[in-house]
């Protein structure tokens, strides 16, 4: 079990550090107004690094969460492992295996299958911190449970932000701002994960 939470916090912590070290060799990349999917598009001179990597920290995510659900086998914590199981897949596997075409206008159906499927793990893990905070509320876990329903609040604030930086009337805003935005719902989402790991 030790094993498997120190892996967890080395995936947790990567998944924030690999962007930013491998854009050192993408010059035209923007960490602000870029998706983090950018990395790995067909386009990208780091793709295969980028890809490789989503591709591995969605296993992890598939399988460390059955650390979770050994310590408290509710169905509340089913629906968690699940939500992580759709994230790791869909967000991180089927991500590194359909990665996108960076030219909006040049849209396939590799691109769409890597939208669709990357949209829905990212609104599954955005439940997550949700989820964890109820269940550990019922385990009369104040400290746990706070972390989480704050992490779930500030979470949901920056999604809301993602997707309105999408549109194109904030296009002259600081909510134009997309890869800063999941970024920060990444990290928020990721916290109480990495706090669980270190208890």
């Amino acid at each position: 079990m030790k094993h498997i939470k120190i892996l967890w916090i080395i995936i947790l912590v990567t998944d924030h550090l690999l962007p930013l070290i491998i854009t050192r060799f993408y010059p035209n990349y923007k960490h602000k107004e870029m998706a983090l999917s950018v990395l790995g598009s067909r386009q990208s001179p780091v793709k295969w690094i980028y890809n490789v990597w989503c591709i591995i920290s969605g296993i992890v995510f598939c399988i460390a969460p059955y650390e979770l659900y050994k310590e408290n086998s509710s169905g509340l914590m089913i629906a968690i492992w699940v939500l992580l199981a759709i994230y790791g897949i869909g967000c991180e596997i089927i991500s590194g295996l359909c990665p996108l075409n960076e030219s909006k206008e040049d849209e396939d159906v590799i691109t769409k299958i890597h939208g669709g499927t990357s949209a829905i793990g990212f609104m599954t893990l955005l439940g997550v911190p949700l989820l964890l905070a109820i269940l550990q509320f019922q385990a009369i876990n104040i400290f746990m449970g706070t972390i989480s329903l704050v992490s779930f609040i500030v979470a949901f604030a920056f999604f809301c932000f993602f997707i309105m930086g999408e549109k194109e009337k904030f296009a002259n805003t600081v909510l134009r701002y997309v890869g800063l935005w999941q970024r920060l719902v990444l990290l928020s989402c990721y916290i109480p994960l990495f706090v669980w790991c270190l208890k």
